[in-house]
């Protein structure tokens, strides 16, 4: 069936499957959240950009949540409207979000998408994963600053720079400085998940995925030339929804994280946009003790 009415969707619905980008999930969680009930899981594909907050009208409505540390599978288009290229992953990694049950879940997961599951000890394993949040912003940031040269759009990964391996690996350690914190685990470094421990060899593995090698960087052709678009994901969720909840972390827990500061005060500068999207401290997170209650974690509270 397909269907527009959620109502009908959810209807004898075990799980909810939201692949909505960040800036879009607040809005479709209040839309939605007269017609959630306590049998209703949602699972975030993927699960950072800060879900656990933004989802918060259906969970005060009973629903579990649930989320992938990364996407199950990559897909890209072949031809329009008749194929796509499509690659599945060995091993899915899902965490579950104030208790919910992540065993019987991640059995579910496996008959569902037929690859093994990994349960992680907690959501902040998803929260804090250095994917998307550390990987698009320090592209960016690299390309755009320091007299970029916008004359021709390169590719975003098959044209990858060392400056932007030297911000990425930067922004990396200050995300494990707040595992470390934490006491979380399951967040592997970027050195370890690419294999790549120098920034040169950074480089090389990045610009070598086959399944990244055709994307553009998200630039818009005017009159003038390129320029950046700010409307594009890579800007509007990857930044407000994701380094900018990292940052908010490392505040809480007194890390001082240079880079995240510095890459965050450029975004704001170059966009105009000073208006935090989602403050931490609105949800009572403003130290150790409160990361470790909301997330109900115990590491870091004993």
């Amino acid at each position: 069936m397909v269907t527009a009415d959620a109502t009908e969707a959810f209807d004898a619905t075990d799980y909810v499957f939201v692949t909505l980008p960040s800036n879009v999930q607040a809005d479709f969680a209040k839309r939605i959240a007269p017609i959630v009930s306590d049998k209703l899981k949602f699972v975030m594909v993927p699960g950072f950009g800060g879900a656990e907050f933004l989802m918060q009208p259906a969970l005060e409505r009973g629903a579990a949540l649930f989320g992938f540390q990364r996407v199950p599978f990559i897909a890209r288009l072949k031809e329009y409207g008749r194929s796509v290229w499509f690659e599945r992953k060995a091993c899915l990694q899902l965490a579950a979000f104030a208790g919910a049950d992540i065993d019987s879940t991640c059995r579910d997961m496996e008959q569902l998408f037929s690859i093994p599951c990994e349960a992680l000890n907690n959501y902040l394993c998803v929260t804090l994963t250095p994917s998307n949040p550390v990987l698009h912003t320090s592209r960016l940031y690299a390309m755009l600053t320091g007299g970029a040269d916008l004359e021709q759009n390169k590719f975003f990964y098959a044209d990858w720079s060392d400056a932007a391996s030297e911000v990425l690996f930067k922004l990396d350690a200050e995300v494990q400085a707040i595992c470390h914190a934490l006491k979380v685990s399951d967040v592997i470094s970027l050195k370890v998940h690419y294999e790549s421990e120098t920034i040169p060899a950074l480089t090389k593995k990045l610009r070598s995925i086959p399944s990244l090698s055709k994307i553009q960087s998200p630039l818009n052709r005017t009159p003038q030339g390129l320029s950046p678009d700010f409307g594009n994901r890579y800007f509007t969720c990857d930044f407000e929804f994701g380094l900018d909840i990292l940052l908010q972390f490392a505040e809480a827990l007194d890390l001082d994280s240079p880079t995240m500061r510095e890459v965050m005060a450029w975004y704001r500068r170059t966009t105009g946009n000073f208006v935090r999207t989602v403050t931490l401290a609105d949800y009572g997170i403003n130290s150790a003790e409160s990361v470790c209650k909301f997330y109900r974690l115990k590491g870091a509270c004993h």
